[in-house]
Parts: C-alpha cells; structure tokens; sequence
C-alpha cells in the first residue's frame, strides 16, 4: 500500500473532529450529507472513550475546579478495543488484536478517526490523502471565524448565565435565609420583650410581698414586746395575787388560832361547870344515901352546903363571854376563809393567766421569728428578681440587636437578589445579539454553500456545532 505517510501523519494528528471534517470534505460529493451524523456520532463516541466518561462542556465556576477535556487524536489499543466494543462485535482478544493490526495504517499500535473511517467505509490512505478539501479556503476561514465568534459569544452567554444561575440561586436562598433569620429574631425579639414584662411584674410583685413582710415583721415585734409587757405585768399581779393570799392564809391562822383557844376556855368552863354540878348530885346522892353512916352522912350535907353556896355566876359569865367571843372568831374565822378563798382563786386565776400570757409571749416570739424569715426570704427573692430583671433586660437588648442586624441583612440579601435578577435580565439581552450573531453565521454558510469548490464538510460540521451549542443554551434563554 503505497501512499505518503508524512501527509497521512498530518491528518491523523488533528482532532477527532477535524479528521471528520477533512472526511466529509474528501468524500461529499460521492456521500453528500448521508453518512454526516454517523461520522459525528462515532467522533463523539471516540470523545467518549478517550476521555474516559460523557465530554461535557464545563461552563461557570466549576471551569476553576475541573480540568477541561482536550480532544485527542488517537486512541491507544486499550481504548480502541474498548471502542470496537461498543460496536457490539464479540471478539477475542486475539480477534480484536488482529482487526486492530488490518485498522492501525501506520503501524503505531494506535486508531485515528481516519484510520477507522478508512477501514468502514473501505477506502484507501492515499484517496484521504487527495481527497479535495474546497478551493474557497479563504472564505471558509472566515466563515469559520464568524461562526466561532458566534459560539464564543453563546459560549460566554453559556457561562455568565450559568454563573449568574448560581448567583441567583445563593441570592434567593440567603434571602430566604435572611428572612427565615428575621421571623426567628423578631420571634425572639417579641419573646424577650414579654419574658422583660413578665419578670418586671414578677419584681414589682417580689417587692409588694417584701413591703408586706417588712409590715408584718413591725407588726410582730410590736406583738411580741406587747405580749412580753403583758407578761411581766401579769407576773406582778400574781406576785401580788401570792402575796395578798399568803397575807389571808397568815391573818385566817390568826383568827383560827384564836377560834382554838376560845374553843378550848369554853371546853374547861364547861368541864368546871359539868364537875360542879356532878359533885353537887355526888353529894346529894351521899346525903340521902341511908347506907351510909350518919357521920358520912353529914360531911356529904356539909360539903353540898358549901358548894351550893359558892358562887357560881362568875363562872356562868366567863362561860357566857367566852361563848359570845367563840361565836364571834368564828364568824371572823368563816369571813377570813372566804376571803381566802378568792385570795386563793384570784391567785390561782393569776397563775393561770401567768401561763397564757406565757404562752401569748413564746406564740409571739415564734412569729416575729416566722416574720423576720419570711422577710428575709422576701428579700432573696426579691434580689433574684432584679437580677432575672436585669438579665432578661440584657437578652432584650440583644434580641433588639439581633432583630435589627436581621433586618439589616434581610434588606441587603433582597437588594443582592434584585441585582441578580436585573444582571440575569441583561445576559437574556445579550444573548440575543449572541443569536444574532449565530444567525449571521449561518447567513454566510449558506451563502457559502452556494458557491463551487465549497467544502461542504467543513461548513456542515460549524453548523452542526451551532445546532449542538444552541440546544446546552438554558431554556429561559432560548424562549426569548
């Protein structure tokens, strides 16, 4: 197989694309267009597999982070198994070494696009190799410039849009952030101004049970010297109350002692007057006592004479006066007993109200002591309460920040999405002149077309390359 393989190098070292384009050129007018999307078809597959996954054209911010695809010439007998793979041809390895060896013209275990499209469509290095390419270079060039100053300025568009798509998205999304931070702050705003009045009501209510508590503190202190006073007082009335019964008791015995001894002269005066009158009848039973001698007889007349004719008022009269004086102590002796008695009542009374006005004093103690602790804890409490005040006043105030911080940022976030919105609204605008100038592109390939010797391969691919790159346009651009 003869044929020039420094020419042949020339062509197998362009580009996937630039090899079918060179194809087209050579065969159009035996083809015309019919195996154009094939070719296209198989370039893109050979894009594939030496890339190693889909060729996507990387627009926007992500250009910055991954490595864009360079397209290749070749593939190495790896990837060009793998490629005759997708054809659905089941061979060994030997098989696929074999079509491999009859595919690979220039021996350097490697398949350029020709050398494939060689092997398919069963023609010869040497007929590529002369085959015409179009004798209007020039205008093609310039066809060519145009239709890649058009793809530049939809490419450019692509990406802007793109990049002003994320914009716009981040914008949308801090606002609604913002926002969604606004309702929380202004919620917690309002909730820290409530939490700032209920905790003020608390304090003022804290220090209303303070001023009660100070109040009934004086109260009870005022009751306790009260009830003290009260019980000293009582004291010395039943110190009065003892001494005025122990004075009765001792003045009773007075009169009780002289009951006992008037009792006692009125008992002898009664025994002397009961032994008189018995010895009268003794004698007088003597004297009439015939037994007896008349000597016996006579002493006991002699003897009742002389008795008889004592004198026996003087012992009636004592006997009277100290009966009368007997009756009269002991109808002193009766008064002085009730009067002690109510001696001894009232100081029984006073001993008694002793132990209640005892009583009254401890009660007393026990609740200035309640009072003073029930003040002391108002106190406390009422500490706690200006400290939950000034604390809740400083959340307050924070709140009020944040709020206004919030609003501050809300306003900013929307003015950053408006400005989005506007600068997406003037890309849409700008890509109307990208159209326009894909339009013009286009305008002049026709007119290209149109005209001998043109290389209708050549202006095929840039309008297929036009179609593709209009269909990655976002969809809101291509509705304009």
């Amino acid at each position: 197989m003869s044929f020039d393989k420094e020419k042949f190098a020339v062509i197998t070292s362009k580009p996937f694309s630039q090899q079918a384009v060179w194809w087209l050129n050579g065969f159009w007018e035996e083809e015309k267009d019919t195996q154009a999307e094939n070719i296209y078809k198989i370039v893109q597959t050979f894009k594939f597999i030496d890339n190693g996954g889909k060729v996507v054209e990387i627009k926007g911010k992500a250009k910055d982070k991954i490595a864009e695809y360079k397209e290749g010439s070749e593939l190495d007998e790896f990837k060009s198994h793998k490629f005759l793979e997708t054809l659905g041809e089941t061979l060994t390895a030997l098989e696929l070494r074999k079509k491999l060896e009859h595919i690979d013209v220039d021996k350097n275990h490697k398949m350029a696009l020709v050398e494939y499209l060689l092997f398919k469509f069963n023609k010869t290095p040497a007929q590529l190799i002369s085959s015409p390419q179009g004798e209007n270079k020039t205008e093609i060039d310039a066809a060519q410039a145009q239709v890649e100053s058009a793809q530049a300025a939809i490419q450019e568009v692509q990406q802007k849009l793109a990049d002003q798509k994320a914009a716009l998205e981040a914008a949308a999304a801090e606002e609604a952030a913002a926002k969604e931070k606004l309702a929380a702050s202004t919620a917690a705003d309002e909730a820290a101004k409530e939490a700032l009045n209920a905790q003020k009501e608390a304090e003022a209510a804290a220090k209303a049970a303070l001023a009660a508590a100070v109040d009934a503190e004086t109260a009870a202190t005022a009751a306790e010297e009260a009830a003290k006073k009260a019980l000293e007082d009582q004291k010395v009335a039943q110190e009065a109350a003892q001494k005025a019964l122990s004075a009765q008791e001792a003045a009773e015995a007075v009169v009780l002692q002289a009951e006992n001894e008037l009792k006692a002269a009125v008992d002898d005066l009664t025994k002397q007057e009961t032994e008189h009158k018995a010895k009268i009848d003794a004698l007088e039973a003597k004297a009439k006592d015939d037994s007896l001698s008349t000597v016996a007889k006579s002493k006991a007349i002699n003897e009742l004479a002389q008795l008889k004719g004592e004198d026996p008022l003087p012992l009636r009269k004592a006997k009277i006066t100290q009966e009368a004086a007997l009756r009269k102590v002991e109808k002193e002796r009766k008064a002085s007993q009730a009067v002690t008695a109510v001696a001894r009542e009232k100081s029984d009374h006073a001993a008694q109200a002793t132990k209640v006005a005892e009583a009254k004093a401890a009660d007393a103690s026990s609740a200035k002591s309640a009072a003073e602790e029930a003040r002391k804890n108002s106190e406390a409490k009422v500490a706690e309460a200006e400290s939950a005040r000034k604390s809740a006043e400083e959340r307050a105030a924070a709140a009020e920040v944040a709020r206004k911080a919030a609003e501050e940022q809300a306003a900013v976030a929307e003015k950053a999405r408006q400005d989005a919105e506007e600068q997406t609204r003037l890309l849409e605008e700008a890509y109307k002149d990208a159209e326009k100038k894909m339009e013009e592109a286009n305008a002049s390939l026709e007119v290209a077309k149109s005209k001998p010797g043109v290389a209708h391969g050549a202006i095929w691919w840039m309008q297929k390359d036009m179609a593709e790159a209009q269909k990655l346009l976002p969809a809101r651009a291509k509705g304009l």
